[in-house]
């Protein structure tokens, strides 16, 4: 009886094998966004700041203004951020706040706020 209940464990797996189980696409078909968040005025880099990329891909800036975003699927995108208390956002209808990223592709978007 333990060799039949072995092969019933086996049959499944067997068969998820044979199939190819699930298809994840390569790293290499996504890009990647980091920077930096800081004050236009004195250069001081802006902790705490939510930076997305096509309403699904977040990132919260370091303490020192720092931030990464990976996994962006190559072609379009769009850039939003969650301003802090204080701070103007900048105007994100012009590049580099929107583009193209192409895979495997690391751009680079320093984002500097205004004081209100």
């Amino acid at each position: 009886m333990t060799r039949f209940r072995f092969a019933l464990c086996l049959v499944p797996l067997a068969l998820l094998v044979a199939c190819g189980g699930p298809s994840v696409p390569p790293a290499a078909n996504y890009g990647s966004i980091s920077g930096r968040v800081f004050d236009s005025a004195t250069n001081q880099p802006l902790a705490g700041v939510l930076v997305t990329v096509d309403t699904i891909l977040t990132a919260t800036t370091a303490s020192d203004g720092t931030y990464r975003i990976g996994t962006i699927p190559s072609g379009q995108y769009t850039m939003a951020l969650q301003t802090p208390q204080g701070y103007a956002a900048p105007n994100f209808n012009a590049p580099p706040y929107s583009g193209s990223i192409d895979s495997g592709q690391t751009i680079t978007v320093d984002i500097p706020l205004n004081k209100t």
